[in-house]
């Protein structure tokens, strides 16, 4: 447990995707790579004799590696991490949906970032509908904790439709991500109206492209604003 510690310390400073420019960050990225792995194998093995106990930190380290091989852009690796951890979360799940489904929600969101940067409209779409779907309902008992998952899920879902021209559905998309920062940064402003600008934004985006440019001129003056705040 102790290794695994100090790996997950590495992880928080690992840099974000396109972020690791620098030699020593790519070095510490494929250090934290290694030691992912090597966690991973040893999670294995304890699952096969207590999956109850073991199968959640196996799900816990595919997700890391799937994040740290996106990180080097090793896609493929990245996507069959992600795909694994979506198939183990969907087992985790069955047995105990209140625990787990939030897990199969990030995997599927994961996912769809995956698939849409490798231009797989289908898939993505696919995993971004199936997460939207669950976040929503786990949004039902637990809005606090869930409702920001819908709208970030609903933001995807309309840079997917935007990117391949399906106007209708990315504005739609786009509104009600919108709709749901605004009443986020109601009650957390500090935390959420930064994710209202970005939603303002990209609905200025989108009107700027269909060549309406009131209704581009107005969201992008309120994003402006917002960002101000």
């Amino acid at each position: 447990m102790l290794r695994v510690k100090s790996l997950l310390k590495q992880l928080e400073r690992a840099p974000a995707p396109n972020q690791g420019n620098q030699p020593r960050d790519r070095i510490r990225t494929e250090e934290a790579r290694q030691d992912c792995e090597t966690a991973l194998k040893t999670y294995r093995q304890l699952a096969k004799q207590n999956p109850d106990t073991y199968l959640p930190d196996v799900a816990t380290m595919l997700n890391n590696l799937g994040n740290l091989d996106r990180c080097q852009n090793r896609m493929e690796e990245a996507r069959l991490a992600f795909e694994e951890e979506l198939a183990t979360s969907r087992q985790l799940a069955r047995k105990n949906p209140q625990a787990y489904l939030p897990s199969v929600a990030t995997a599927l969101n994961n996912l769809g970032v995956l698939y849409r940067d490798q231009n797989q409209v289908e898939e993505a779409r696919q995993a971004f509908e199936e997460a939207l779907a669950i976040r929503r309902r786990l949004a039902k008992q637990k809005p606090e904790a869930y409702l920001p998952k819908v709208a970030d899920t609903l933001n995807n879902l309309g840079v997917l439709y935007s990117e391949h021209k399906q106007v209708k559905e990315a504005g739609q998309a786009y509104e009600e991500a919108l709709k749901t920062y605004r009443q986020l940064a109601k009650q957390n402003p500090q935390t959420y109206l930064p994710n209202q600008a970005m939603a303002l934004n990209n609905l200025g985006n989108l009107h700027f492209y269909q060549h309406r440019m009131q209704e581009a001129r107005r969201a992008y003056e309120e994003a402006l604003s917002t960002y101000r705040q």
